[in-house]
């Protein structure tokens, strides 16, 4: 995010095609803050809360083109982050965790990472079986990190580390997958458009409506998950309410209860991942994460 900023001081006339690269990005993640930050909206509707081990918040809005906007927040400890984005991280490792459902059905049915990019980005390939009248959806998706944090003196950036995601497409898209095999859709799937991300940053415990069930920690991390999604129809509420409730609910919690697991070192294969990864990537998360909560 700096790096844009700094861009931004210069002429494009200047910029070389890293540049404009890095601009692009930027705006995606400038677009997900400003989604982040979008939460006093009136069109949001409470989906509900959950309690327990973790606690959390879902919302959700349906605009008049039909697509559907989820939001979940969640306070977690600091020392949860790095197991938390090991297990987000870990793509090939999904199909070991996400809970699958017959009724209404919804399950993971591949997900394979195409390709890694730096540390911090990877472009994979998620296909899902969801009940009619979704039916069967493929997702062809970039997910990059970085931080938005700033140095030991200076936390004037907003002290936050974003993860952005959003669906690639064949022909728009195609000098990213360059050098890809991606396999055809397949037939009867329909291929999906999805925007989001993450958002991690020092919890206002003063002002956030979990504050009550956080414990009143000074180190904790809000987490804040959000994407939009054209389902290319329209989605009965029933099957809005089972989405955002049970499905993406249950999903979530399964999510945080994974991430403890690693934590507690029950899960090796993730373990493993983290000690593979650590001086690359999660050394940094941890490094960055002291700065950002202080």
């Amino acid at each position: 995010m700096s790096a844009m900023r700094l861009l931004q001081t210069v002429p494009s006339s200047c910029y070389k095609p890293i540049h404009h690269h890095i601009q692009r990005e930027g705006l995606i993640f400038e677009k997900l803050l400003d989604q982040s930050n979008d939460h006093h909206s009136d069109e949001w509707i409470k989906q509900g809360e959950q309690h327990g081990m973790f606690n959390f918040c879902m919302y959700y809005k349906v605009s008049k083109e039909n697509q559907l906007t989820c939001r979940i927040e969640t306070p977690i400890c600091a020392e949860l982050l790095v197991p938390l984005l090991s297990v987000l991280n870990e793509s090939e490792l999904y199909q070991t965790w996400i809970p699958q459902y017959r009724v209404p059905k919804f399950e993971v049915a591949r997900s394979d990472k195409l390709r890694q990019i730096g540390r911090c980005g990877q472009i994979l390939l998620v296909e899902t079986e969801v009940q009619w009248p979704l039916g069967s959806r493929q997702l062809l998706l970039k997910a990059v990190a970085c931080d938005d944090i700033g140095s030991e003196l200076d936390l004037s950036s907003g002290g936050k580390i974003l993860i952005r995601l959003e669906s690639l497409c064949d022909q728009a898209d195609k000098d990213e997958l360059d050098g890809i095999d991606v396999p055809p859709t397949k037939k009867g799937y329909v291929r999906m458009e999805v925007q989001g991300g993450f958002v991690f940053e020092k919890c206002p415990l003063l002002d956030h409506p979990m504050k009550n069930s956080a414990g009143g920690q000074d180190d904790l991390v809000l987490v804040t998950f959000s994407f939009s999604v054209n389902p290319k129809l329209r989605i009965p509420q029933s099957l809005i309410n089972f989405f955002v409730r049970t499905a993406i609910g249950h999903v979530w919690g399964m999510f945080l209860r994974v991430a403890e697991d690693v934590k507690e070192g029950k899960r090796p294969a993730h373990s493993e991942a983290i000690e593979k990864k650590r001086e690359v990537l999660y050394d940094w998360v941890e490094s960055r994460t002291r700065v950002m909560i202080g």
